[in-house]
């Protein structure tokens, strides 16, 4: 399995899809400071985001329950604020950062709604499972928590074209 993931990871290529060139640096200099993959990077964030910065899920049992969509930087802030403040389980940003990595790694949750530095926070993650499980798809899936989602960031890395599907 861990064959299979390098080799399809280190095909990849990095196109200027619909980031902008903003944001594509954000994804160079976030995969090259942790040693991951670009394309991995890339994919995460379209599976747990959409690439929207600002994107907020509330969480229950696991569960999302509500994805809170903010028109505007101040309204992120004060969603954000709120939810922290009182407890909530929620998702923040680009890279869905989790309220308990937040509290683990004693981030400020607002400083998350900078997608670069919700990208940096994502590949430390991301490089704490790959250290932990290795370069496998079991340290894939345990940045989100569900085994399906390895799947679903396989998938991305083929809809846009970051990997040759294997035939």
């Amino acid at each position: 399995m861990r064959k299979v993931l390098t080799v399809f990871l280190s095909i990849f290529f990095i196109s200027f899809y619909s980031y902008g060139g903003d944001l594509n640096s954000c994804f160079v200099q976030a995969a090259a400071r942790y040693n991951i993959p670009t394309a991995l990077l890339i994919a995460i964030a379209k599976v747990e985001s959409g690439f929207r910065p600002w994107v907020i899920n509330i969480n229950h049992n696991g569960q999302s329950v509500r994805v809170i969509n903010p028109k505007s930087y101040e309204e992120a802030v004060y969603y954000l604020s709120y939810l922290h403040q009182n407890g909530y389980n929620y998702d923040v940003g680009i890279g869905q950062i989790n309220v308990w990595n937040i509290k683990r790694l004693r981030i400020d949750p607002v400083s998350l709604l900078d997608p670069c530095n919700n990208l940096m926070v994502s590949a430390y993650i991301l490089r704490e499972n790959i250290d932990k499980y290795g370069f496998t798809w079991d340290a894939i899936w345990r940045y989100n928590g569900r085994k399906d989602y390895a799947y679903k960031v396989y998938r991305a890395l083929i809809s846009m074209g970051l990997v040759a599907q294997r035939r």
